[in-house]
C-alpha cells in the first residue's frame, strides 16, 4: 500500500460519523428472542387446540350405501376408546346401532378400574357413547340389552349409573336423550327382574324374563311402561337350556306375540291369552324378534342343517340355516318368501326392510369353539360362543347382501326397528372421538405423559451436549 493511499483511508475514517449503541441494545435483543419463543409457543398451542378440537368431534365420512338423507345405520363401525364417555355423562340422542364384544379395554374392561361389560351406542349424529355393566363381561346387545323401536331408549336389567343404587332391582329403561334411567319394580311372585326379550312395536310395553331368587327358574312377563304394571305370560321353567335368539317376538299390530317354551312356540294376545301352540322339534326355532312378516300373517322360523351335538369349530361354522314359516292364525306350516339360507354358527332375524327383505345377524363361531353333547348353558348366539357377527339383508329369490360388517372384536349388535323398516343402511360413518372422556383416561394419559416428558428430557440433554461439542474448538 502506497503512502498516498494510507493517507486517503485515514481521512475517510476520520470523516465517518461515530456509531453509538443504545444502552439497552442487548436487552432489546433478549426481548426479541423471548418474543420469538412466545410466538412459537403460541403457534404450538394453536396446533394442539386445533388437534384436540378435531379429535373431540366425530370424524364423518361420506355415505357408501343407498341411504338417502335422514338417519341411517352407518356403513362402518369404529371401536370406542377405553375411556369413551358414557350415555349418562353425555347422552348421544337416538341410536343408530348398539354393539358389544370382547375387544380388550374398548368393549371389555376390568372391574378394578373400569367395567367388565361394555356396550357402545352410536348416536344418529355419529357420537359414540358407552353403557357400563360392572361384573358382567358377557353382556350382549340385542338380547340382554335392547334398543326401543325408535332408538330413543335402552332396556336392560341393570346399568352402572350414579342415580341408581347397585341393589336396584327391576327392569331399567335408560333414555338416550337425557341419560336418565327409570326402574320398573319387580313383578310379584318372583325374584330378580327383568331381562328384555322383545319390545312392542309402539315402544309402550315389552316382554321380559323374570328369574326366581338364585336364577334357578325363569318366566316371561309383559311389562306396561306407561304405568309400570306387569303380568305373567308363562309359568316358571328351567333357565337352561335357553336359546336367547328365539325367546319371543311381537306381531306388527302389537296385540299378539309369540314365545318359545323348549321345543314349542306359543301365540298369545293381550286380551285372550294363548291362541295356539306348535311343536317345532329339536332343530327348528323361532327366527328372532323380527320373526313376524310385515303383514303379520306369517311367523318366520329357522331350521338347522348340520351339527347339533359334539361340534367343533369347523362343524359349527359349516352349519346351514334355512327359513320356513308358520301360519300366524293356526300355527300350521305355511308357504312364504323363499329366502336364501345362511351358513354359520347361528342366524337371528331382526326385522323386515321395506316390506320384502329380511334383516338378520349371521354369527360365526369363536376360535376353538366346541359344543359338547350335553351343555345346558350353550347358547347359539352367546358372548362366549361367538367370534364375529355380520348384518345381512336376505331378499326373496336368493340374493344376500352385507349391510354392516363390524371390526374384529364385535360379537353382538342391535339395530332400531324404524331404521330396519325404512331400509336405512349404508349411511355416513364416524370415528370414535377421544373427548369427552371418562376420568379413566388418566390411566392412559399419566404413563404417556411420563413417557413424553422423559423423551423430551433426553432430547434436550442430547441437544446441549452436541451444542457444547461444536462450540469447543472455537474457544
Amino acid at each position: 500500500m502506497t503512502a498516498r493511499l494510507r493517507e486517503m483511508m485515514t481521512e475517510a475514517t476520520d470523516a465517518a460519523p461515530a456509531v453509538s449503541l443504545a444502552a439497552d441494545t442487548w436487552r432489546r435483543g433478549r426481548r426479541a428472542r423471548h418474543r420469538a419463543r412466545a410466538l412459537g409457543a403460541a403457534a404450538a398451542l394453536v396446533v394442539v387446540v386445533a388437534l384436540t378440537t378435531a379429535l373431540a368431534a366425530p370424524v364423518r365420512t361420506a355415505s357408501t350405501g343407498p341411504a338417502e338423507g335422514g338417519p341411517a345405520v352407518p356403513a362402518r363401525l369404529d371401536l370406542p376408546w377405553m375411556w369413551q364417555a358414557t350415555v349418562q355423562q353425555d347422552p348421544p340422542g337416538p341410536a343408530a346401532v348398539l354393539f358389544g364384544g370382547d375387544a380388550s379395554y374398548r368393549l371389555h374392561g376390568a372391574d378394578l378400574f373400569d367395567s367388565e361389560g361394555k356396550l357402545a351406542v352410536v348416536g344418529r349424529g355419529g357420537d359414540y357413547r358407552m353403557l357400563l355393566y360392572a361384573g358382567v363381561e358377557t353382556i350382549t346387545a340385542g338380547e340382554d340389552v335392547q334398543l326401543s323401536p325408535d332408538g330413543t331408549r335402552v332396556a336392560h336389567d341393570f346399568v352402572v349409573t350414579p342415580e341408581l343404587p347397585d341393589s336396584a332391582g327391576g327392569l331399567v329403561i335408560t333414555d338416550l336423550a337425557t341419560g336418565a334411567s327409570t326402574v320398573f319394580p319387580n313383578p310379584a311372585g318372583g325374584g330378580a327382574c327383568c331381562t328384555p326379550v322383545a319390545w312392542a312395536p309402539d315402544g309402550g310395553s315389552l316382554l321380559a324374563r323374570q328369574y326366581t331368587d338364585g336364577h334357578g327358574a325363569a318366566r316371561l312377563v309383559l311389562v306396561n311402561l306407561a304405568d309400570g304394571t306387569s303380568r305373567p305370560i308363562t309359568g316358571y321353567g328351567p333357565t337352561a337350556p335357553l336359546r336367547t335368539a328365539s325367546a319371543g317376538a311381537f306381531a306388527p299390530d302389537g296385540q299378539r306375540f309369540v314365545v318359545a317354551e323348549g321345543t314349542k312356540v306359543r301365540l298369545a294376545d293381550r286380551a285372550n291369552g294363548t291362541l295356539w301352540t306348535a311343536d317345532l322339534g329339536p332343530r327348528r326355532y323361532l327366527a328372532g324378534v323380527g320373526a313376524f312378516t310385515p303383514d303379520g300373517a306369517l311367523i318366520t322360523t329357522v331350521t338347522l342343517d348340520g351339527c347339533l351335538d359334539d361340534c367343533d369349530e369347523a362343524a359349527l361354522a359349516a352349519r346351514r340355516w334355512t327359513f320356513g314359516y308358520l301360519d300366524a292364525r293356526t300355527g300350521a306350516d305355511a308357504a312364504g318368501p323363499a329366502l336364501p339360507p345362511v351358513t354359520g354358527l347361528a342366524v337371528r332375524a331382526l326385522g323386515w326392510s321395506r316390506g320384502t327383505e329380511l334383516v338378520a345377524l349371521r354369527y360365526a363361531p369363536e376360535t376353538g369353539a366346541h359344543k359338547p353333547s350335553t351343555d345346558p348353558w350353550w347358547n347359539d348366539t352367546g358372548w362366549e360362543q361367538t367370534g364375529h357377527v355380520m348384518l345381512l339383508g336376505l331378499a326373496p329369490g336368493g340374493a344376500t347382501r352385507t349391510l354392516l360388517d363390524p371390526p374384529d372384536g364385535v360379537l353382538n349388535m342391535d339395530i332400531p326397528r324404524d331404521l330396519i323398516e325404512a331400509g336405512a343402511f349404508g349411511g355416513p360413518s364416524s370415528s370414535a372421538s377421544i373427548f369427552p372422556a371418562r376420568p379413566i383416561i388418566w390411566v392412559a394419559v399419566v404413563p404417556l405423559g411420563f413417557l413424553l416428558v422423559g423423551a423430551g428430557l433426553v432430547g434436550w440433554l442430547t441437544f446441549i451436549v452436541v451444542r457444547r461439542r461444536r462450540r469447543a474448538p472455537a474457544r
